[in-house]
């Protein structure tokens, strides 16, 4: 077992320059505890049931498992039986145990893809970038820890190691001049991350770079791939236990957590904004969310230079079942869920670009629900969504103009053409000139395979809703030619009886029954 008094992200030495991660608990993978391992005579175990959620959380191994799992029953059964040392929660019996577990492998030091000045340059793209809504760490600690990192290579993080190449790999994308080796990096994280002893002896540096890994994926690469590896994330979160306040309090209270940036206000943030990017890659993707049974995780509050309060509540309010956002009406239907969401909406104000568009993604998240639903959306919903859209895109251009070319910068415009195709108003067809000129500039911004053919797409089908105009006005003009209204005798307006009509007229109505709706 590993030293008690080891703090956690140091490792144990290796010989060389290559750390490496094998599957006993010195593993640098492994995240020792500050505080003296717990007695196996004493009466106080270390695994406790919170009966808040029916949860056992591990504080020697920080692991937090469900009070009725499988592998927590013995120990659930020893303290019922009145058991002095009740047993382990540990996967006892959970297989034959006839095959090794699989090897970890060796991973060397990260200076041999970056040198310490161009990882700080770098991260602190980052910061500058994406620090204020990824706000899951400390900018001053993180410094501290990267130079320890490199001052000390033999005794080296491991999972730090991920942490601080993902977020290079971010700064370098972020940055006009692209690191040679930002590839390199990412591919870095990606092997420590994919270590059967990551999984094994997790720990919080391996969610954070799990959340750098999203974000660049999301960034860079197919959506399934990006919500693929949020759900990886959240699934970690939840395994620490990082939902729910008590285990937060916990995690904080060992000391190396501070000095590593992670004090429960950190950790808060790092669970929220993990769950927040997660469950807006799931609605954009409309792909079903990780659901926890409970969430008891408190909020996180502003502070200045970060907008991940901001970021987290707007997130919260899509449709979620762990979302402290509620609205009103609970027993509301889908369409007015959708609705009533849309009018919240509108209420949240950011003056951060990417909060911005983010925003507008959303809105148009929810109308490309009511569109499947065929609902005739309320002109206040429309409304939101066009102001929405029509705010995005001068976000989106200022953005471009920072050289921050991120993934709902490009997203968030080119929908946004396609929603006013369905709209399909006179008022919305007098907003594509605008959306299509930034798009258009956006694409000049970055002209790339991608860009050029999203482009090509909207143009396509505003080709095609042109078509289906000219389509329906020729088949209008077709009447008018067939019933030769030249030539037929003309009517004076004066001489046009109508109906006297008490009250207003219910239009829905009329257009479908209109003798119905007059006579009665």
């Amino acid at each position: 077992m590993p030293s008690p008094t080891k703090p956690v992200g140091v490792e144990d030495s290796h010989p060389g320059n290559r750390t490496t991660a094998d599957s006993t608990p010195i593993s640098p993978f492994y995240t020792a505890p500050e505080h003296p391992i717990a007695d196996p005579s004493s009466t106080n175990s270390h695994e406790i049931i919170t009966s808040a959620s029916s949860s056992i959380f591990d504080e020697q191994k920080l692991r937090c498992s469900g009070a009725s799992a499988a592998m927590a029953f013995p120990h659930v059964l020893g303290v019922a039986l009145g058991a002095d040392t009740p047993p382990r929660t540990r996967s006892f019996a959970y297989n034959f145990g006839i095959r090794p577990e699989e090897e970890s492998n060796y991973h060397h030091h990260l200076k041999s893809l970056i040198s310490e000045e161009d990882l700080i340059s770098f991260s602190d793209a980052f910061f500058v970038g994406l620090g204020p809504v990824g706000d899951v760490l400390d900018r001053g600690i993180y410094a501290q820890r990267c130079r320890r990192y490199y001052e000390n290579p033999v005794d080296s993080s491991i999972a730090f190691a991920a942490v601080a190449a993902g977020v290079a790999a971010l700064g370098s994308f972020l940055s006009p001049n692209r690191y040679p080796q930002e590839t390199g990096l990412v591919q870095y994280a990606k092997a420590i991350l994919d270590d059967p002893a990551s999984l094994r002896y997790h720990g919080i540096d391996h969610i954070v770079a799990w959340g750098m890994r999203v974000f660049y994926l999301r960034a860079t690469t197919r959506p399934s791939n990006a919500w693929i590896a949020s759900c990886t994330q959240i699934h970690l979160c939840e395994a620490m236990g990082l939902h729910e306040e008590e285990n937060i309090k916990k995690i904080a209270s060992i000391q190396p957590s501070v000095a590593n940036g992670y004090d429960a206000d950190r950790l808060r943030r790092i669970f929220w904004i993990s769950w927040a990017g997660h469950n807006m890659l799931s609605y954009e993707y409309d792909r079903s969310p990780v659901v926890f049974r409970a969430v008891t995780c408190g909020p996180i509050f502003s502070k200045p230079g970060s907008v991940a309060d901001q970021f987290v509540a707007l997130i919260q309010i899509i449709p979620s079942a762990n979302s402290p956002f509620h609205l009103g009406d609970k027993s509301s239907s889908p369409v007015e869920e959708l609705l009533s969401s849309c009018r919240a909406l509108e209420d949240f104000e950011s003056q951060h670009p990417f909060l911005i568009v983010t925003k507008a993604d959303i809105a148009f998240c929810f109308y490309r629900r009511l569109y499947q639903l065929n609902f005739r959306i309320p002109h206040d919903v429309i409304n939101i969504i066009i102001d929405s859209g029509n705010t995005a895109i001068m976000a989106a251009e200022e953005c471009v103009r920072q050289g921050q070319l991120l993934w709902n910068v490009i997203g968030s415009v080119f929908q946004y053409t396609c929603i006013l195709l369905a709209i399909d108003t006179p008022f919305a067809f007098s907003q594509m000139d605008a959306a299509f000129r930034g798009l258009e500039s956006l694409v000049r911004a970055a002209d790339t395979l991608l860009t050029r053919e999203a482009l090509a797409i909207a143009r396509h089908l505003l080709n095609l809703s042109m078509t289906k105009k000219r389509r329906e006005l020729s088949q209008l003009e077709a009447v008018e030619r067939d019933l030769d209204l030249g030539e037929a005798t003309p009517i004076s307006e004066a001489n046009i009886t109508l109906p006297n009509i008490d009250g207003e007229i219910d239009w829905d109505q009329f257009l479908i029954d209109p003798y119905f709706s007059i006579l009665g």
